[in-house]
């Protein structure tokens, strides 16, 4: 008999306590309150924008300032691509050509430079055989000096004047009456050109035209070779 009631005592005790039970297990979990993230720059969990690393891509664009200061300044290589013809002497008798310089040159300030260059042209004579028609080539070695004018971090404009010595291969230009043909002479004129720089520290790629005077290319009736050049040029600052 005091079994059967300590039996019936303990599931009462049971069935009292049981909605207490489920409701703490129904109860939310009580969580830490969030904490907000951290704005301070000097917190070490927070990195701030470094303007000096090119090369992390997750910065934004804004990160980076592109400027001419980021870009390679002191010597540099250059080589040119075009057309040269003339005009009056022996435009007269000849026809334009290849025309093409490599030159290596330093860059003292951000608006004057100086250079060394080598050019060569390709020509066909066109004037009425006898000789029949024929090759001649244009080789000369130059000194330039260069004042460029920056618009913007890409873009530039220059004006140059050049100086040099020429000589003519062959022997078709003085049977034609050019007689200081055939020995080294003088030239001189400039060039005017437009500059683009490319998303490199190193190239920059552009465009140009110029004239020349070529005294030792006077024809027998005195008229002055005036040369015209232009070309494509790409740049390389080491």
């Amino acid at each position: 008999m005091r079994v059967l009631v300590k039996a019936v005592a303990v599931l009462l005790v049971t069935f009292a306590f049981a909605p207490v039970a489920f409701a703490q297990d129904d109860a939310a979990p009580v969580t830490e309150a969030a904490t907000p993230a951290s704005t301070d720059a000097s917190d070490p969990l927070m990195e701030g924008i470094d303007p000096t690393r090119l090369d992390v891509e997750r910065l934004p664009p804004e990160a980076i300032e592109v400027t001419r200061d980021l870009y390679s300044h002191g010597l540099f290589f250059e080589g040119w691509i075009g057309g040269r013809g003339f005009i009056g002497g022996i435009g007269d008798i000849s026809n334009a050509g290849l025309f093409g310089s490599l030159g290596v040159g330093l860059e003292l300030f951000n608006w004057l430079w100086v250079k060394l260059a080598f050019e060569g042209s390709l020509h066909t004579t066109s004037a009425p055989p006898p000789p029949s028609p024929t090759v001649f080539e244009l080789v000369g070695a130059l000194a330039e000096l260069k004042l460029q004018i920056d618009f913007s971090e890409r873009v530039a404009v220059w004006v140059q004047g050049e100086f040099g010595a020429l000589i003519t291969t062959g022997d078709v230009l003085p049977t034609y009456g050019v007689m200081q043909a055939d020995e080294i002479g003088l030239m001189f004129g400039g060039s005017l050109g437009f500059d683009w720089h490319l998303f490199n520290r190193h190239y920059s790629i552009g465009l140009l035209g110029g004239a020349r005077l070529y005294p030792s290319l006077e024809t027998f009736d005195g008229q002055m070779s005036i040369g015209v050049h232009g070309a494509l040029y790409i740049r390389y600052v080491i």
